[in-house]
């Protein structure tokens, strides 16, 4: 019944915008109302002895376990790629003044995972990295070894999110140092994050840590904090255009405008132009061509997650005041949800998810896509290439994966200790099966 209403809700002929203010207020009264029960110390929240029994027993077997679907690591000879492959990469992962001032000493996303609980019988947390251990991005030898990975395994570029603030960049260390030593040799390109930073991982503008000032004028700025990186032999262009992504197109003001802008600084700098590509919000309705736009991706699970089939109940949460959803990503892909009719009429990357499961940042208000299997996922991700080798209306033949290494949510084909190589393993196979 819930996920019925939520398919009614998201197909309303309401602006993207009362969307997503409805969706953040509804997110703020659960917090509410979660923490005055807390304090008032009224929350009961084991169901009951018996399933509280099963669920231990369930945590202390997971210590070390490895799926019957692990893979060791495997050598491969790539050779020459029909489609190409980005990977969104966060560069959360080392100490910084600002996560020190914020959170404490030395914290990092990191923290948020090993820390991770499962909300369920046969649910896998905590994630635990496997070669690479909890690494820190500071070290270039980390990024050596994720390039090489990246290379055996058919990736092609690293998409890094890159965080601008009103002038201010934050979480840039290893970005600079990749710019820096060009022996880290793998094409990369931008996603801008635009959006506030905030004391919650909820979507919502509670607590902004670092803003961004929504004007036409500091959105023309922030060309000029990337523009002489589009000169690195690196940086990965389409018909010879440095492709940038803007995360949040929405919170562009008068967008015309600005990306018109940011074309004419490029265009008189260095005599050629940009593509800049839409990553889809939500609602994907919109066309963004419209707005000057080249392009648009898809971003998972954003687009998907309404249509999705809820199994939530069925899953039985260890705790009464579980708040979040789970859905059954095995449905998701065996029955093509993902295939989403309004992309057809527009220019739009396709992109993929080789899992999801946000609760080492949200707890038990997370989004987990339970089922989720490298099998699953390589049947997935070999659809989306076939169909994209199939396109004529697209510049490129390139497909988005969220993500390389989002760890916080669960979104990650480095290594661990559970599947081994085994998502690596599955792209690589994708990419090979035609």
């Amino acid at each position: 019944m819930k996920s019925i209403l939520k398919r009614i809700y998201w197909k309303l002929p309401i602006s993207q915008k009362w969307k997503e203010k409805i969706g953040r207020k509804r997110y703020e009264i659960i917090i509410r109302k979660e923490e005055k029960y807390e304090k008032a110390g009224k929350l009961n929240l084991i169901r009951d002895r018996e399933q509280l029994y099963k669920y231990t027993q369930y945590v202390l077997k997971q210590y070390n376990s490895r799926s019957s679907q692990y893979v060791p690591y495997l050598h491969h000879d790539i050779g020459e790629k029909k489609v190409h492959l980005a990977a969104y990469y966060l560069t959360q992962f080392h100490p910084n003044p600002q996560n020190d001032e914020w959170w404490g000493k030395g914290i990092t996303e990191w923290n948020n995972v090993n820390q991770a609980i499962p909300q369920f019988i046969g649910h896998y947390q905590p994630r635990k990295p496997g070669e690479l251990g909890y690494y820190d991005l500071r070290l270039k030898d980390v990024m050596v070894r994720q390039i090489e990975l990246a290379h055996n395994y058919g990736i092609d570029i690293f998409c890094f999110y890159y965080y601008w603030f009103d002038g201010k960049r934050l979480l840039e260390q290893p970005l600079n140092m990749f710019l820096k030593n060009l022996d880290l040799n793998i094409k990369f390109c931008y996603c801008w994050a635009n959006e506030n930073w905030t004391k919650r991982f909820s979507g919502t503008d509670e607590g902004v840590l670092m803003k961004i000032s929504p004007t036409e004028e500091n959105y023309m700025k922030f060309i000029y904090s990337i523009l002489d990186d589009f000169m690195d032999e690196r940086y990965y262009r389409i018909n010879n255009k440095p492709v940038i992504l803007i995360y949040r197109p929405s919170l562009i003001p008068n967008p015309k405008k600005v990306l018109k802008c940011w074309r004419k600084l490029v265009m008189e700098k260095y005599k050629f132009d940009i593509y800049i590509i839409a990553v889809q919000e939500r609602d994907v309705s919109y066309n963004w061509a419209c707005e000057g736009f080249d392009a648009e991706t898809e971003f998972q699970p954003k687009q998907i997650e309404h249509l999705c089939k809820e199994i939530t109940e069925e899953e039985h949460p260890i705790r009464k005041d579980f708040s979040g959803h789970i859905y059954d990503y095995e449905d998701l892909v065996k029955n093509k949800i993902y295939e989403i009719e309004t992309n057809q009429k527009k220019k739009v990357y396709s992109a993929v998810m080789p899992m999801w499961d946000n609760t080492a940042r949200r707890n038990f208000r997370g989004l987990i896509f339970h089922n989720a299997s490298p099998e699953l996922y390589k049947q997935w991700l070999n659809n989306v290439i076939k169909n994209t080798l199939e396109r004529k209306d697209v510049d490129d033949k390139l497909v988005f994966i969220n993500a390389w290494n989002e760890w916080g949510e669960g979104a990650y084909l480095e290594p661990d200790q559970y599947w081994g190589y085994a998502y690596l393993e599955a792209t690589y196979e994708a990419s090979r099966i035609i």
